[in-house]
């Protein structure tokens, strides 16, 4: 068959097509790293990750045309990982000062209010001076912005864990006289293990630890992936989704 001009001409405007169609379909896939901490990050029945922060970034990934490979990990090692590999994002993390220039920062999740917590068994009343509690053995886990604390402020009887779940059990156990977190988590823990919230006391807010939570990317990725997500966070945050969803899980913090 002979081939004229004019086809050639067909022929090469149908491969332009199907590339534009293929290329604006596209929808790229981004690792993602975090840990299980109810009721931002939980194992679903299937297997999958739900919880409060995991459905935000799901909206702002369905914003952004992209898809996210979130891997489960201890957070020590999701923290290394966000640290040494491009164009991996990392949730839900505190944005701290001291963390502010090692990461892009997509958007806020919520305030956190962070507490000393311990058994009323323990510490019958709440104490007020931080320095009457650096003598107590207190938990947190490694690489947290939590551990961090406590090192920078002498803190120098500190057990580390790579789960969670690991404070509160040892809480409990009397095994450890101190744990920090904010009520919300405690309480959903608490419920988690089947322990009585009750028998915990608020013995002291730690206002320094009051940060933004928050969804970050490794420092080295690309510099186009990081606008397109804070792009679509603040698209995400302006449809009134971030509220909706919020208002489902009653996340309260600013």
């Amino acid at each position: 068959m002979k081939i004229n001009s004019h086809m050639i001409k067909i022929f090469s405007l149908s491969i332009c097509f199907l590339l534009i169609i293929t290329v604006k379909g596209y929808c790229q896939e981004i690792k993602v790293v975090t840990e299980y901490l109810a009721p931002y990050q939980i194992e679903m029945p299937d297997g999958s990750v739900g919880g409060f922060s995991t459905e935000v970034l799901r909206a702002i990934f369905k914003q952004a045309n992209k898809k996210p490979n979130i891997i489960v990990m201890p957070w020590a090692r999701a923290y290394k990982v966000v640290k040494e590999e491009s164009n991996v994002m990392i949730y839900s993390i505190a944005h701290t000062k001291a963390r502010h220039d090692l990461f892009h920062w997509i958007g806020s999740l919520t305030k956190e209010r962070l507490y000393f917590w311990g058994l009323k068994s323990r510490f019958p009343v709440p104490i007020d001076i931080e320095a009457l509690l650096k003598g107590y053995l207190v938990t947190a886990s490694k690489n947290s912005n939590i551990s961090q604390y406590l090192i920078d402020n002498n803190f120098f009887n500190i057990y580390h864990i790579t789960v969670e779940d690991q404070s509160m059990k040892m809480l409990y156990s009397h095994r450890v006289d101190l744990l920090v977190d904010t009520e919300l988590n405690a309480r959903y823990r608490a419920k988690k293990l089947g322990l009585d919230f009750d028998e915990m006391i608020k013995i002291k807010e730690v206002t320094a630890l009051n940060n933004d939570l928050s969804f970050a990317f490794n420092l080295q990725s690309n510099l186009q992936l990081v606008r397109d997500f804070q792009k679509a966070y603040q698209e995400v945050k302006a449809k009134g989704i971030l509220d909706k969803i919020k208002q489902k899980w009653q996340i309260t913090g600013g």
